[in-house]
Formats: structure tokens, sequence, C-alpha cells
């Protein structure tokens, strides 16, 4: 046996070097947890309608999405909406082993009444990206017709008290192609002309939803036109993120706040199978 002295000279060692190995484990894993990553596929929808001639690029069939949510919920992916993704990045959170996120754009009345059914039956949440003057209009005109409909204020606050949505911001009057492109910069326009369009433009939008109860921590870009200083000028607005039209899987840093911006998204038209569809999103991840 060994004399006690030295038995307890070699604890004290073993304790000591528990002790080194604990405190050069711990930066490292501070190092690691700020490298973590994740990757998010993102949908966009627009329209969904049940009359197949009106089917197309942006309007698909309420039987297309159940399809597609039937899809996702059967793979083991899981919905999440931007304040999990902002809180993920942040830190904050974890994400779902297989996060999915999906989009809505434009707010359609058809979104209430196709959408949200379908949401609820798979319970599934989505983001929905509204524009302020359609809002108004339908608002201050009710016409609750789903081929053509747009959510009223009141709708939109029902809406993400079910807790199914998630409101964000997608201008309030530059989701056209006439004047400008959506919200870029018009040809000849200077920086501080299109700086002060921008502004004004987004500001109205974000002081349109806090006056019905409804915060946007995101841009959804029309038509996904960015203009050269948008993202600079969106944080200095106080965004957290923003929505882009770009095909591409989004690549998330857990302490990076870059990658919430351009986030992209995968279209989704009629006219293709789910399979088809599906197979197109997750390509990389095959």
């Amino acid at each position: 046996m060994l004399p006690r002295v030295l038995l307890e000279l070699v604890i004290l060692c073993v304790a000591v070097g528990a002790l080194v190995h604990a405190a050069a484990a711990q930066p490292a894993a501070e190092a690691a947890a700020l490298r973590e990553q994740q990757r998010l596929p993102i949908l966009m929808y627009h329209s969904v309608l049940k009359d197949p001639s009106r089917a197309g690029d942006y309007v698909v069939s309420p039987d297309t999405l159940e399809a597609d949510l039937a899809y996702l919920k059967s793979n083991g992916y899981e919905s999440v909406v931007m304040a999990d993704v902002i809180a993920y990045v942040e830190g904050k959170a974890a994400l779902p082993r297989k996060p999915v996120m999906i989009t809505f754009d434009d707010g359609y009345y058809n979104n209430l009444v196709y959408v949200l059914p379908l949401l609820t039956q798979y319970d599934m949440r989505a983001v929905l990206s509204v524009v302020g003057c359609y809002t108004e209009r339908f608002t201050q005109t009710p016409d609750p017709n789903p081929n053509y409909g747009h959510l009223s204020w009141t709708e939109l606050r029902e809406l993400q008290d079910t807790g199914r949505f998630e409101i964000q911001n997608h201008s309030y009057d530059m989701h056209g192609l006439e004047e400008r492109q959506g919200s870029s910069k018009r040809r000849g326009e200077s920086e501080s002309a299109y700086r002060r369009a921008f502004f004004e433009d987004t500001e109205r939008m974000r002081d349109a939803l806090q006056e019905h109860g409804l915060a946007a921590s995101t841009y959804t870009y029309p038509y996904g036109a960015i203009g050269p200083n948008t993202t600079e000028y969106l944080r200095e607005m106080g965004f957290s993120a923003s929505l882009s039209c770009f095909e591409r899987i989004n690549v998330l840093s857990v302490g990076d706040a870059d990658c919430l911006f351009c986030l992209g998204r995968y279209n989704r038209p009629s006219g293709l199978s789910t399979l088809d569809f599906m197979a197109r999103v997750f390509k990389e991840e095959r």
C-alpha cells in the first residue's frame, strides 16, 4: 500500500489536474458555441386558391399546400418564425433539430380562409408579410373575397393572436413595378433621395403596424428587389433581419447578426408535385 502522505499527494495532483482541464475546456466550449451553425430552409408562398384556372407561379391550391405541410411533418421538420431564428442567432434559444420556415407574402384574405386551418391541423406556424396600403384599403372598404381580397388590420391582429402567424413588414406602398421595381432604387435617383423614400415608406408601415398592436422585426423585400444600402438602412431603423427572394438554404451562426439579413427563400409555384418541389429545396441536405 502507498504511504498515507504519498496517497494524499496523488489525490491532490489528480484534483488539480481535473481543475486545470476544466478551466481549459471552458473557453473551448464557449468558442464552439459561438461557432455553432444551423441550416434553415425557407419556403415562400403567396396566394392560395381552389380554382385551377388561377394557379401559377404565385398561386397554389389548398391541396398543394396541405401536401407540402404533410411532407414536412412526416419528415420531421418543425416550423419556426423569425422570432425563433433571431433568438437563436442572439444565443438566447435553440432551434429544432430540423427547422423550416414557411412564409406567405402580401397578406391575401385567402391566407385566413385556407392557410390558417391547415397550419392548425398540422401544428405549424408561418410568417405573414403584409403590404400596408393593401391592408388599409381593405380595412376602409371590406371585401372578404378569397380571389382578390386582402386582410384588414383587425384580421391581421386576430391571426397573430392565434399563435399561428407572425406578422412582418412588406413595405407600405412599394409593392409595385411601375415607378420603381419594388423597394429598389430608381434609375437616376440620388442615394439621398432613395434613402429618404425608403425610410419614409418603411417607417410608415412600421408605425401602422404598431398602431394596430403589431410589431415587425423583419423587412420582406417586395419582389426581392434590394437597394445597394438597404441592409444598413434597416439596421438604422431597428430591424433585426430581412427576407429576400434568392433561392438558397440559409446558414445561421450563433453570434453572427449579419446572417439574418437577405435570408434566402424558395418560391412555391403550382405545377410541381410536393416531392419535386421539396427535392429542389432540400437537394443540399441529401
